[in-house]
């Protein structure tokens, strides 16, 4: 059987022919393999796998190898320092996403019990890690698929939170009228013949939580329009598009009357949050 040093090293030479990062990969899948840390592997490169470890491992790197993602081979993603359960039902919360996390947290700070809604949860990444910094506020989470809602729902139950309500709607259809002081949403922004569709990780998640027409803009549009009807006076509205989208959505807030429209960039520059403020006349 091999040590945990030969068995990374031979994981990181199949996978370097798809993936970018196939050291950590094979690290990632080793410990998932063992249940135990990085540092474990560090400390004891010389100790053996036993069969059932070497065939589980190898089954993985196999899987890692036709192109499944790292998270729905574990089952799990970090997110906001949290550990977030992910399946094929839902997107992989990705780091650029916490950004929309950081505005919601840093523009509202001094607000309490605010009432605010996420359009699209998924996982309930970005709801949960709002609500475990901000337990006084009352806080919605939607989705369409009720698969996704079971993960977010467990999701929750894992972090101890409570103050969230999950809900299975199409956008704001099941919302009935009720307003609310935030609206955000991480919705589908691919345009639907886009190459990136076809590639890595992305070729592996939900589609209809990734693609939205021809330019990628039909929920962001959506979403914007309808908002109106949902937000108290000065409410905002935020939520995460593209990287080149930043003029389109910038019209579309434009186009719908919101004041204060703001943009934010991403770990690596790229503008990919865009909020406004909508003021009932």
């Amino acid at each position: 059987m091999p040590s945990i040093a030969q068995a990374i090293k031979e994981a990181t030479q199949t996978l370097a022919e798809t993936s970018d990062s196939a050291r950590l990969d094979a690290e990632v899948l080793l410990c998932h393999v063992l249940n135990c840390t990085a540092t474990h592997l560090i400390a004891w490169p010389e100790k053996q796998l036993d069969i059932e470890q070497t065939q589980t491992f190898h089954q993985l790197i196999e899987q890692r190898h036709a192109g499944t993602p790292v998270a729905y081979l574990t089952g799990s993603r970090e997110f906001w320092s949290l550990n977030f359960k992910v399946t094929p039902a839902t997107l992989i919360p990705r780091p650029e996403t916490e950004t929309l996390v950081e505005f919601v947290l840093d523009k509202f700070s001094a607000q309490k019990n605010l009432k605010m809604v996420d359009l699209g949860t998924g996982s309930g990444a970005i709801a949960i890690a709002i609500a475990s910094e901000r337990p006084d506020w009352e806080i919605i989470a939607s989705d369409i698929s009720k698969e996704a809602l079971s993960i977010a729902t467990e999701n929750a139950r894992i972090h101890q939170i409570s103050n969230i309500q999950f809900i299975e709607s199409n956008w704001f259809e099941q919302l009935d009228q009720q307003r609310f002081d935030l609206i955000i949403s991480n919705p589908p922004y691919i345009a639907e013949k886009d190459q990136h569709l076809s590639q890595g990780d992305v070729r592996f998640e939900p589609p209809g939580a990734l693609s939205s027409g021809k330019t990628g803009m039909d929920d962001i549009k959506h979403i914007t329009a309808q908002s109106k009807k949902h937000l108290n006076p000065n409410g905002w509205l935020a939520f995460e598009h593209g990287y080149d989208q930043n003029q389109p959505v910038s019209d579309c807030f434009n186009h719908y009357a919101f004041q204060e429209v703001t943009q934010l960039t991403d770990l690596s520059g790229q503008a990919r949050i865009s909020a406004g403020k909508y003021k009932h006349s």
